[in-house]
């Protein structure tokens, strides 16, 4: 489960670049593939960190319980939702703003630049929550094998 939640990320950063490539690309009037690639980028990018979210709070409640209350575990995942959390949530929320400015830019009412700098920001925060997630998703893996390891 975490391998699928540790490649989806990479899929979505690698939809960022394919997406901006088929922008540049793409000759006025005849972007049908960049908000083609845009579209199941956006599904997965989203699809991918909200996951992410999930699992960090279905697998820190298992290893609560299996821990009995013990305070250095609660602790330690809270931790690990407190580095994820944030991170994912702003990746998935600039990755939105970038799609809606995206519509902007095709009806004339968004300037390029800001499309282009929210495509920027949007790779470099999928980026930061991958490498947070890794990191956490490691230490949550020795929790796991620690508390629930059969």
């Amino acid at each position: 489960m975490a391998q699928s939640l540790l490649l989806t990320p990479l899929l979505s950063i690698a939809g960022l670049i394919a997406t901006s490539i088929a922008g540049f690309l793409a000759a006025p009037g005849h972007d049908a593939q960049h908000i083609f690639f845009a579209l199941a980028t956006v599904v997965l990018g989203l699809f991918s960190q909200s996951m992410t979210m999930f699992f960090f709070i279905g697998t820190g409640k298992e290893i609560k319980e299996k821990a009995g209350g013990d305070d250095v575990v609660v602790q330690r995942t809270k931790q690990f939702k407190a580095r994820v959390f944030p991170a994912a949530t702003y990746a998935m929320l600039v990755l939105m703003v970038t799609f809606i400015m995206g519509g902007g830019v095709r009806g004339g009412l968004t300037p390029h630049w800001l499309h282009l700098t929210l495509s920027v920001a949007t790779v470099v925060l999928y980026a930061r929550a991958y490498w947070l997630e890794i990191r956490a998703m490691d230490e949550n893996a020795k929790l796991m094998e620690r508390y629930l390891g059969e």
